[in-house]
């Protein structure tokens, strides 16, 4: 499992798609500290909360590349027919998913993270030059810090549902294209029929996880209700993505790789 583990992070390293996501979420981070630079020339920027408002608005195209990297890194593999050679040096499944998932969730959100620092960091200008005058207590920057981290273990989940999609699809595109389905098929029809689950779905629970509190009131039949705590919410993300990786590794050992 350890060399299978070694290679994969290896072949990570050296995928073009892994570079090209790096240099995006670095320009996205620079593109945010201008964007933030000339917008507070008029609205003062709170340094309170806005690095970790930035954190958390960079979480969403952080989380899709996430679930892109993951997807391709099995996809990529069905298209090139790899995986009949990988699978004839190491042939137990279960492992070869393990190890892609794993792999995939540590690049990601080691990058995540530190993308998303970068991003914080792009906000100083903006801190020095176009500040509210306010200054920053050391438990809203901890808390900066614990949004950051939030953050990239939700990138490193979705990273490892792209595996598991893509080892259930045979391929990138259907992976994503799963996802999607679900989130604005399925998830939405549910919320319509029964408004009070929406606070078990996995939309409401992702952004509960990265900003604490923007879902604390979820409307259902019954009137509003709360949504979970931020541990509930983390446990309930780890749980599907265990769940959904336990389906995949099932089928992906009795699927024909031809």
């Amino acid at each position: 499992m350890r060399d299978l583990l070694a290679a994969d992070l290896q072949r990570l390293r050296y995928r073009s798609l892994t570079r090209v996501l790096l240099v995006v979420a670095f320009a996205l981070g620079v593109a945010a500290g201008v964007i933030e630079f000339v917008h507070t020339a008029k609205h003062p920027f709170d340094p309170a909360s806005g690095f970790g408002g930035a954190i958390i608005n960079a979480a969403t195209p952080l989380v899709v590349a996430g679930l892109l990297l993951g997807a391709s890194m099995l996809g990529a593999d069905y298209t090139s027919r790899a995986l009949t050679t990988l699978l004839t040096w190491e042939p137990r499944r279960a492992r070869v998913v393990g190890s892609r998932s794993l792999a995939c969730a540590g690049v990601a959100g080691g990058i995540s993270l530190v993308a998303l620092v970068f991003v914080a960091l792009c906000m100083v200008p903006s801190a020095l030059f176009h500040s509210t005058g306010v200054t920053p207590s050391v438990g809203q920057l901890v808390s900066a810090g614990g949004d950051a981290l939030r953050c990239s273990l939700l990138v490193a989940a979705s990273a490892a549902a792209g595996v598991s999609l893509a080892a259930l699809t045979r391929s990138t595109a259907a992976a994503i294209g799963v996802l999607v389905v679900y989130l604005v098929l399925v998830e939405q029809a549910a919320v319509s029929l029964v408004p009070s689950i929406g606070r078990w779905m996995l939309i409401a629970d992702a952004l509960s996880w990265v900003n604490p509190g923007s879902t604390s009131q979820l409307g259902g039949k019954g009137g509003p209700a709360h949504g979970h705590t931020l541990i509930v919410d983390g446990l309930l993300l780890l749980g599907a993505v265990l769940a959904l990786h336990a389906v995949a590794t099932a089928v992906f050992n009795r699927v024909d790789i031809g």
